[in-house]
């Protein structure tokens, strides 16, 4: 039985009587045995990775590939190989994409994707087709999910490269992304596979997806920012070309050429944030030790509570999976009394912090007929309680608006 009230004292943010932090979905707070972890190395083996060989840097490249091993576990890859750290998950898109195009190991053809992708996946795959001259085409929404049927007519024999996001940051939606993966795979085409929105919410299994490349940002899985994680099936990165270069992704550099080094390292380039791979590997072991499965329980109530208690307002429309076995813990609503940004800006008076806006998502609101909304966001620290403010400082605002 997980005891909310001592998981919550793990969050220092949390200390602020009457704060209620309901912005997940935008970066996760972070546990203080996460914070202890990047102290740790800033105070006592502050070093370089993979380079000097004193103790401090010894212990400091330990705990780098510690890491790297916890992360590889826990989405299941089959090979360290497989795991590249990069700033996060625009950062680990933008690699992937360049790499792809720069590599050749795309066949001629399409791009598909879907109406509710990040701009993070979104914008590198528009530039990409708009440099190779290739179609980008979109799976439709059906209510708050996708159109299979839609993806089964769209990704065709002439389709080179499948992205879709496992999990929306709008509206909450858990993809079948495997139903998606072997559409594509019986195609031919390579599949991508944005995870941001959902690490540390479900279990994310690598395999059992059917993806060849995949990536997060630590700063939604409780880890500090400035770090992410880009993983490619070994078959696929081992045919890629880097798209960054200069120091450590080399094995030998003469005045004309360079070799590079092995895999990851050659994805690797320069100092990487290494008190933030450090703090990555910390916030999968707090992960780990709370169960995602158990925040998904937990969090798949708070989110039903709040789905019902927000359609009792008169005026506000909920826009979020209301299946809550398909819901990460987002709730996107809009109020027919005020916008979105200023229904955050009265919240944020009573404590209660929400996001605003469209969450780099426009084609998706599009989709949903609206241009911003105002988003709650639940992790594993959120309560009733929360829930409960969040209700009462919307219906004060309402008051304020009318």
């Amino acid at each position: 039985m997980i005891d909310i009230k001592k998981i919550r004292k793990d969050f220092p943010q949390l200390d602020k009587p009457g704060y209620h932090y309901l912005d997940a979905a935008a970066s996760s707070l972070t546990p203080r045995q996460v914070l202890d972890a990047v102290s740790d190395y800033y105070h006592n083996y502050r070093a370089n990775v993979h380079r000097a060989l004193f103790k401090e840097a010894v212990g400091a490249t330990e705990k780098y590939e510690e890491a790297r091993k916890k992360v590889a576990k826990f989405i299941n890859a089959n090979s360290l190989e497989e795991i590249i750290f990069t700033s996060g998950a625009t950062e680990s898109s933008n690699i992937l994409v360049r790499s792809l195009e720069e590599s050749n190991v795309l066949g001629a053809g399409n791009i598909v994707t879907t109406e509710m992708e990040h701009h993070g996946a979104l914008v590198p795959l528009q530039q990409m087709a708009k440099r190779a001259k290739r179609e980008l085409k979109y799976i439709p929404l059906v209510g708050f999910g996708l159109d299979y049927n839609a993806a089964e007519r769209l990704v065709t024999d002439k389709t080179a490269l499948v992205s879709v996001i496992l999990a929306s940051n709008v509206t909450g939606t858990v993809n079948d992304v495997r139903r998606i993966a072997d559409i594509a795979r019986k195609n031919g085409a390579v599949v991508i596979v944005d995870a941001t929105a959902a690490v540390g919410h479900i279990p994310v299994d690598v395999s059992a997806l059917g993806a060849d490349a995949l990536y997060f940002s630590g700063h939604k899985t409780m880890a500090p920012t400035g770090v992410g994680v880009l993983w490619v099936k070994h078959a696929l990165l081992e045919k890629l070309e880097p798209s960054s270069f200069g120091g450590h992704m080399i094995s030998s550099v003469s005045k004309d050429s360079a070799e590079w080094a092995p895999l990851p390292e050659r994805f690797e380039a320069g100092t990487k944030n290494i008190g933030g791979v450090i703090g990555l590997g910390a916030a999968i072991d707090y992960l780990e030790g709370l169960g995602v499965a158990n925040i998904h329980v937990h969090v798949r109530a708070l989110t039903k509570y709040a789905i019902e208690k927000l359609e009792g307002i008169p005026g506000v429309r909920v826009l979020a999976e209301h299946d809550v076995e398909k819901n990460t813990g987002v709730v996107s609503f809009v109020c027919d009394f005020a916008h979105p940004h200023d229904i955050a800006e009265v919240l944020s008076r009573d404590n209660v912090a929400v996001r605003p806006g469209h969450h780099c998502a426009q084609p998706l609101h599009s989709a949903l007929g609206v241009n911003a909304t105002t988003r709650a966001s639940f992790h594993i620290y959120n309560t009733k309680e929360d829930v409960d403010a969040l209700v009462a400082a919307l219906i004060k605002a309402k008051e304020v608006f009318l």
